[in-house]
């Protein structure tokens, strides 16, 4: 009796039939290089003006040249550019501008300052403001300021090995997760 197939089933490879695979000219050796050519391209910290532009990604790639980072988290930077923008309604126009020109003269960033100020002044304060939320996670100043983040702020994440953010809790960090009904109050004796 032969195998039935079952109309619903779906048949999985074996091994032995993964190892006869191949498609014409290519090899597993091709794979290989196009998959380490793809991540290369990644690497670059030039290639974020190849992809699709839009002003989320324009914000995050500005951002991965001012702080030197490239995990910065996408759904934090879109809460910082939303919050920039309410406090400065040109800030996406801002954004746009730097990047092309840094982009465009592949400026170094030892050197964005003193260029900007030079060649660029009216966007001499975005990097600034930019580097404020990720860092301090504040965005805009005085009665527009905005909290977009606290400890996922640079500055917590840089020290976080080390160091936790500041609370409001009065104990020693982590004091708050243990059970505030139950405690050992130990009074010290009192010499005179």
């Amino acid at each position: 009796m032969g195998s039935v197939r079952h109309p619903f089933k779906r048949q999985h490879p074996t091994m032995t039939s993964m190892t006869h695979f191949s498609l014409p000219g290519l090899q597993r050796r091709h794979l290989l290089g196009g998959a380490l050519a793809v991540g290369a391209v990644q690497l670059a910290p030039w290639s974020w003006a190849a992809a699709p532009v839009t002003d989320a990604s324009r914000f995050m790639a500005l951002s991965s040249y001012l702080t030197e980072r490239s995990d910065l988290n996408a759904r934090l930077g879109a809460r910082m550019q939303t919050a920039l923008q309410a406090v400065n309604a040109q800030f996406a126009a801002q954004v746009d501008a730097l990047w092309q020109w840094v982009d465009g003269h592949k400026v170094p960033l030892a050197q964005l300052n003193e260029r900007l100020k030079a060649e660029k002044p009216e966007l001499a304060g975005v990097p600034a403001q930019l580097m404020q939320a990720w860092y301090l996670g504040v965005a805009g100043a005085g009665t527009q300021a905005k909290v977009v983040a606290y400890e996922f702020a640079l500055n917590a994440q840089v020290v976080s090995d080390k160091l936790k953010p500041p609370t409001y809790a009065y104990g020693m960090y982590g004091s708050w997760s243990a059970n505030p009904t139950k405690f050992d109050l130990k009074l010290q004796p009192v010499h005179a």
